[in-house]
């Protein structure tokens, strides 16, 4: 309330604009704490405008890149939620705070990166300076392969995930770069269609038998991360089957679905009887950690893992942010083989 009234009293004596737009950059914080993403991405957008405007050059250095991350957060907390244009938004909002945290100059860059947004006739450079933004803050990296999926990115999601995996492995965070790959997979097989061609079929399937593969051996002194790269891994084999099954690999898909249904429902089981085993003992509850909304560590773990929810529009929506094209894929094969 206060902060509120702070910044209509400035906006109207008309104080320096850099000023006010750190003030709606901190309110933008302030509604993402209460989980107030739309609201927060209203007042990071207008921080924007502000930093933007003459004047805007005398802000903190670090106003930029924070506004320009809250609000690509904002939109990526509402997953499928958000519409297209919003993630659209967001993915260049990603794509220009990793190129303010970047320490390379990209102007005159002969190694880009370069991918067709499918359907869209344009393409989308990742640059040497964007790549180096990944590498010093892969966790956002994931998160915009999140948001080009909810925008229909898929080709594009699908390079993000997989240089945000590479940035996890070299600073030793194996259990997050595979999720990074499994995902790199799922955006894949989303982005194909009745009138994909073979190869592409053939690379997506590649790309989900590789990063299933590479969870094996996976460890770590984080139960609750090692859960979460189990459910990834049942949400890949089921994307899996349901690719597998519209190439007309139908043991392949049934195997990859029965695999997928064991791994997930031991999963679940083992997090059950972990409770009943603390209950009956007494022993007080892990403290919880508000989940962010946003982050590669907000994704589904043990306590939901089952694989009779993927039977669950709300659920495959809302938690896996699976688009339309990747329901589809997996309804026509729980349909037709069940």
């Amino acid at each position: 309330e206060l902060l509120s009234e702070t910044i209509d009293t400035w906006e109207k004596t008309q104080q320096p604009g850099d000023e006010i737009a750190g003030l709606f950059r901190v309110r933008g914080d302030a509604f993402m704490e209460l989980r107030q993403p739309r609201e927060a991405e209203s007042d990071y957008g207008k921080a924007i405008r502000y930093l933007d405007e003459p004047g805007g050059e005398n802000a903190d250095p670090e106003e930029r890149p924070a506004s320009r991350l809250g609000r690509a957060r904002a939109v990526r907390t509402l997953g499928m939620a958000a519409s297209p244009s919003q993630a659209t938004q967001a993915s260049k909002d990603y794509e220009m705070y990793f190129g303010y945290i970047s320490r390379v100059d990209d102007e005159e860059d002969d190694n880009d990166v370069t991918n067709n947004k499918k359907g869209e006739g344009s393409t989308n450079v990742v640059s040497a300076a964007i790549v180096d933004g990944i590498q010093r803050n892969p966790y956002a990296a994931w998160e915009w392969g999140m948001v080009q999926r909810v925008a229909g990115q898929y080709d594009n999601a699908a390079e993000v995930h997989k240089l945000a995996a590479n940035a996890f492995k070299e600073i030793g965070d194996q259990p997050r770069s595979i999720i990074c790959h499994l995902d790199e997979g799922l955006d894949l097989a989303a982005g194909l269609d009745e009138g994909s061609k073979s190869g592409e079929v053939a690379k997506t399937k590649k790309t989900l038998e590789e990063a299933i593969d590479g969870t094996v051996g996976v460890d770590g002194r984080d139960v609750e991360l090692l859960q979460r790269v189990v459910a990834k891994e049942g949400e890949a084999r089921i994307a899996l089957s349901g690719v597998m099954w519209g190439s007309k690999e139908k043991a392949g898909a049934e195997s990859q679905f029965g695999e997928a249904c064991g791994r997930l429902d031991d999963l679940n089981a083992d997090y059950q009887a972990r409770e009943q085993d603390r209950l009956k003992k007494g022993r007080m509850p892990p403290p919880k950690v508000q989940r962010l909304g946003f982050s590669i560590d907000d994704i589904v773990g043990a306590d939901e893992a089952s694989c009779s929810r993927f039977k669950n529009d709300k659920f495959i929506e809302e938690k896996l942010v699976w688009p339309s094209s990747l329901q589809t894929k997996v309804k026509r094969f729980l349909t037709l083989s069940r």
